[in-house]
């Protein structure tokens, strides 16, 4: 006769079995996943992949168009469902360069949910791929073409820099994603005090030319014998993010559909930042404009910085762009990328990019595009260099005795 003991022991046995069971079919599912084996994820703030092929310890990706043009931008997250090694390879071609999308001091990686970061190095590429070894299952590791610069970094400048007098921030206008664009304002209106424009991030994809800018930002407002000879003689406007959507949502940005926010400078502006870009300058009548950009990743001609906008416009734009590259490249500290080497051109007509349209502008004396590239083999780009070479530029911009044409006076 089955007492109620018994049958409480055997329904015992029995659970105790089938939890075995499970046990020992997770085990052997456990067995079953090869040593390297990851998940992939990019919903994060700049995040930007496509997954072609993730099997075993292999992982074959490339940038996420989203359909727009080629471009090299990527951003990814792994996380190892079983350590050991992962490869994780791109197509031979990127943007028609070979191996076109790890950059030549190899791919950024951060350990800490991008906090912090750096290059990787060489060591583990080869050719189109790299490789990173996971050390325990759970790791998560966040890997680029570049070291992220995104709206969290500059809430973050902005924040460290909130009791400086010489600041001022504001909202410019609201994306066509609804997002905030701020303005930074550097100085204060007077007598003799010329407006100057600087702006960053047209193409979302060109992070390491916002470090740079961060440092040219962080001199201008500071007590150094440079940022208060700026402040004596400039009232500093800044738009640090112009493509905020694409920075956020991970775009390439660049050769964008229909045309990117650097082409947008045609009589009808479809972004709107361009559009109150324009605006503000009907307002302060900007007498200086200075574009910050990366170029592209592994051309050989694009490991330095560089200057690019019209020759001849404004009148003496050659000249004093000539100048002021001079004072950086003073100013540098060794292990800096190359340059600045001046490679403006002749212009009849505008194009509609932003250094043409302030260039082409009665009244403005210098309108250029700084190029600062992305990881040049042999050169320091880490964040804090970067800022560094900034605060440069800003200091060689004081130095400058910028010659005004007859149209500027």
């Amino acid at each position: 006769m089955m007492t109620l003991r018994n049958s409480h022991r055997l329904a015992n046995v029995a659970l105790a079995c089938l939890l075995g069971v499970c046990l020992a079919n997770a085990a052997l599912a456990a067995d079953e996943v090869p040593p390297g084996a990851v998940t992939i994820r990019s919903d994060f703030p700049g995040g930007n992949i496509e997954i072609l092929k993730n099997e075993g310890d292999q992982v074959q990706a490339a940038p996420d168009l989203r359909g727009d043009k080629p471009w090299f931008y990527w951003y990814l997250e792994a996380t190892a469902i079983k350590p050991g090694r992962v490869n994780f390879t791109f197509p031979d071609k990127v943007v028609g360069f070979k191996n076109g999308a790890i950059g030549l001091q190899g791919p950024a990686i951060s350990t800490d949910g991008g906090q912090s970061w750096k290059w990787m190095g060489t060591e583990t590429v080869e050719g189109p791929a790299f490789y990173y070894d996971f050390s325990k299952a759970d790791e998560t590791v966040r890997f680029a073409v570049t070291i992220p610069y995104l709206q969290t970094d500059l809430a973050a400048f902005v924040k460290r820099n909130a009791a400086n007098p010489h600041l001022q921030t504001t909202t410019l206008t609201r994306s066509q994603g609804d997002r905030p664009v701020e303005q930074l304002r550097i100085g204060k209106p007077g007598p003799g005090v010329q407006p100057m424009l600087v702006t960053g991030r047209h193409h979302a994809a060109e992070s390491m030319a916002s470090f740079v800018l961060e440092g040219f930002l962080q001199e201008a407002m500071s007590d150094s014998p440079a940022g208060a000879a700026f402040r004596k003689k400039y009232l500093l406007y800044a738009v640090p993010l112009v493509d905020k959507d694409g920075v956020e949502e991970g775009d390439q940005g660049k050769n964008r559909v229909p045309h990117d926010h650097n082409r947008d400078y045609g009589d009808d502006s479809i972004y709107p930042e361009i559009r109150a870009i324009k605006q503000l300058d009907k307002e302060v009548h900007f007498a200086f404009s200075l574009d910050f950009h990366c170029p592209t990743l592994v051309m050989p001609d694009h490991q330095v910085m560089y200057f690019v906008g019209a020759r001849n416009h404004p009148e003496n734009n050659y000249q004093n762009v000539a100048e002021f590259a001079g004072w950086i490249k003073k100013g540098l500290p060794p292990g800096a990328p190359s340059g600045p080497h001046v490679w403006l051109r002749d212009a009849e007509t505008p194009t509609p990019m932003n250094s043409h349209y302030f260039g082409f502008k009665p009244g403005v004396v210098m309108a250029a595009t700084l190029e600062f590239p992305f990881a040049p083999p042999g050169k320091v780009t880490d964040p804090d260099s970067c800022r560094e070479y900034g605060r440069v530029v800003l200091r060689a911009w004081v130095e400058t005795h910028f010659q005004k044409s007859d149209t500027s006076e």
